[in-house]
């Protein structure tokens, strides 16, 4: 097994130098998180020191199920693909929960979704003997629908 890389969702970009390097030689990815409301400027920042992909935040607040995609997530979406031009890909989370959900977030280009809540309340409501099994079918729904 081993690890990746590390999303990072406390650190900025500012306090993350002496990360950054150890991160480096250790061959591990650096996620940073953008928000629907970062400024360009300032994307354009984290997306450099971010390697891996970048965690973009689809909705202001906390984590867990939403009811709708919202407007500006869209149009931060947007704005970010155009911002960052391809060079790294882009995940999202915070919302992220049903098979609808991970559909248009992969329309809107989107290359990846972070599904945590969602997955808390399976282990929560699920008995120890039959977790692998529900965790096993709900991600091959969202699956599913990555491909458009």
């Amino acid at each position: 097994a081993g690890i990746d890389g590390l999303i990072l969702p406390d650190m900025s970009i500012e306090e993350s130098k002496e990360y950054l390097k150890s991160a480096k030689k250790n061959n591990l990815d650096t996620i940073f998180l953008v928000s629907p409301n970062t400024k360009n400027d300032r994307l354009k920042k984290i997306a450099s020191a971010s390697t891996g992909f970048l965690y973009m935040v689809a909705v202001f607040g906390t984590t867990g199920v939403q009811t709708k995609i919202h407007k500006y997530t869209i149009d931060a979406i947007k704005n970010a693909k155009k911002v960052i031009g391809g060079k790294l890909p882009i995940g999202i989370g915070f919302g992220v929960s049903t098979p609808a959900d991970v559909k248009k977030y992969v329309s809107l280009g989107i290359d990846a979704v972070i599904v945590g809540s969602a997955n808390l309340k399976i282990i929560e409501n699920t008995p120890s003997s039959k977790l692998q099994q529900k965790i096993t079918e709900y991600t091959k729904k969202l699956k599913k629908n990555t491909r458009i």
